[in-house]
């Protein structure tokens, strides 16, 4: 089966994430990263390395601080996009912080934002992006995001990252006052009590990677019951640890019981990985194509747009993915 040529919805790609390798070569020499090319892809990738999630983060220690121009922010978010385009994706939400990509220039979050929706959207994908926050970095390090959002028609949603052992609960009257749909990033390394927190206290409408809800079957009643989504981003929850392998990935787990869910790259470049690649590797797992396409249309209908728009996707999805090989 070739999923490149299936139409595909993602819903869980970091922009962060999705630079080009040769691009961040550019970019490192532009802006005086005197490092070999070699060194550069290791820093930057997961590829041979060991499992662990602040390996994974550190990964994007180098991109910190990294845009010296609004002209480089739009060409990594037109990059991002044409190649999720090329991978058969028909519609994208790009999640990203103006506060990472605005830090090198202390340019405002309102800015920046416009950039990156400028730069994706030349590349002619039907997109929508997400506003992230950092838990790392608290409420007030995130201010230029919570500008931008305010500030511009920019964003569909919000979602919170980073490491869990870091309370979400000071962001909750935030994204209250905010009123935007919410995805977290909950039980990716953390526990199930994170994606309740994520569900009771947050509203959350879905949860990124969530695997740790597994472990309570009242939990995942709950999340049947409320429609919550679990964007599943297989291989980065191996690199991250929070899968042990392949084959006793708990991601194929929603696969076989009442749940909603997606397969998602989170940081292709980083995790050297397209959402063709996912669908491939989760159906050399095991996986049948009739749940393999449940997982695309709950993609659509998940997506955090119209009711009408939600459809067409869905239409379009139903219209071109087999039920059998």
């Amino acid at each position: 089966m070739d999923f490149q040529k299936l139409p595909k919805v993602e819903l869980h790609r970091h922009l962060e994430g999705s630079i080009r390798s040769g691009t961040f070569v550019e970019l490192a020499k532009e802006t005086g990263i005197d490092l070999p090319r070699a060194e550069l892809r290791r820093r930057t990738s997961m590829k041979g390395e060991k499992p662990g999630f602040l390996r994974f983060l550190s990964k994007f220690e180098l991109y910190r601080g990294l845009y010296p121009s609004r002209e480089w922010i739009e060409r990594v978010a037109f990059e991002a996009a044409e190649d999720a385009k090329r991978d058969g994706v028909i519609y994208l939400e790009l999640r990203f912080s103006p506060t990472h990509f605005g830090r090198r220039l202390k340019a405002k979050g309102e800015d920046v934002a416009e950039w990156v929706r400028r730069g994706a959207r030349r590349s002619g994908l039907d997109l929508r992006f997400i506003a992230t926050y950092g838990r790392d970095f608290g409420v007030q390090g995130n201010e230029p995001t919570t500008r931008a959002v305010k500030g511009t028609s920019v964003f569909s949603g919000l979602d919170l990252a980073g490491n869990e052992a870091v309370s979400a609960r000071p962001f909750a009257p935030l994204f209250k006052r905010l009123k935007l749909p919410v995805t977290l990033h909950a039980g990716e390394t953390g526990n199930a009590d994170n994606v309740r927190e994520a569900m009771e206290v947050f509203g959350a409408r879905r949860i990124g990677h969530g695997l740790a809800a597994l472990k309570d079957d009242a939990l995942m009643r709950d999340a049947w019951t409320r429609a919550v989504h679990f964007e599943l981003c297989p291989t980065s929850e191996v690199q991250t640890g929070g899968a042990a392998s392949w084959e006793r990935h708990p991601a194929w787990r929603f696969f076989d019981r009442p749940a909603l869910f997606s397969l998602n790259t989170d940081d292709p470049s980083v995790c050297g990985v397209s959402l063709s690649d996912e669908h491939a590797r989760a159906r050399k797992s095991g996986r049948t194509l009739e749940r393999l396409r449940f997982a695309a249309i709950c993609a659509a209908d998940a997506a955090f747009v119209s009711a009408e728009k939600k459809s067409a996707l869905v239409r379009r999805i139903r219209g071109h993915w087999p039920l059998t090989p």
